[in-house]
């Protein structure tokens, strides 16, 4: 696990809750319309490429060495308290030697990412990080802080098992941080992807084909 700088953004329509906008990007390399990235320092970003899968669209990250931050800024979105996250991703490579309980071999093809808190600066101030991350054989459910920090905290959701086929989740950001810090949380004001190999060398291959962020019911409009 890494850190990284202060960054500026872009703000969401929470409208639809389609945190990729798969649908408005152009087949090719380079990341989804509205997403920023910030690679790790001393390191070169992974590479982005928006690619075809039947008639649906996905977005692809592959690095041999590399990390970076790729996320959208939701400052200004005011994302209320109760929101559940989708996600669905597959791994076609991955680092063999990683293991997220061992500093020097931290890393992961994939790892979605919300970040709490810290309104002036969303990396590398006081606010608060959970990783969803895609690991290796590390116990079914481990769940640690990060080597880096108390404040990021790394639940690992998928591992070696698991390595080619789609794979979908869901979290409630609300109750898994008043699990881990055992308070209420601040407001959400990013959530990203990550690719990180940068500690073992080795390469990964991920792709994602949903992220979205599905208000409460109050919120959101559905009252069924």
């Amino acid at each position: 696990m890494v850190r990284a700088g202060i960054m500026a953004g872009l703000v969401i329509s929470m409208s639809t809750g389609d945190l990729l906008r798969l649908d408005r990007a152009e087949i090719g390399r380079g990341s989804t319309p509205g997403w920023q990235v910030r690679p790790v320092k001393g390191r070169s970003a992974p590479e982005f490429e928006i690619r075809g899968d039947g008639p649906d669209r996905v977005l692809r990250i592959s690095g041999t060495g590399q990390a970076a931050w790729l996320y959208r800024d939701l400052r200004r979105a005011s994302v209320p308290g109760g929101s559940i996250l989708r996600w669905s991703w597959r791994v076609l490579e991955a680092p063999l030697s990683a293991d997220m309980r061992v500093k020097q071999a931290d890393d992961s093809p994939i790892r979605v990412y919300v970040v709490f808190g810290n309104p002036r600066a969303l990396f590398g101030g006081p606010g608060r990080i959970v990783f969803y991350s895609f690991g290796n054989e590390e116990p079914d459910g481990y769940a640690a802080s990060s080597h880096v920090s108390g404040r990021i905290h790394i639940i690992r959701v998928d591992g070696a098992a698991d390595r080619g086929g789609w794979r979908d989740h869901m979290a409630d950001l609300t109750a898994d941080y008043r699990r881990i810090w055992h308070r209420d949380p601040p407001a959400i004001t990013a959530i990203g992807l990550m690719q990180d190999t940068d500690q073992t060398g080795g390469r990964a291959v991920a792709e994602v084909r949903e992220l979205r962020l599905d208000l409460p019911p109050a919120v959101g409009g559905d009252s069924s």
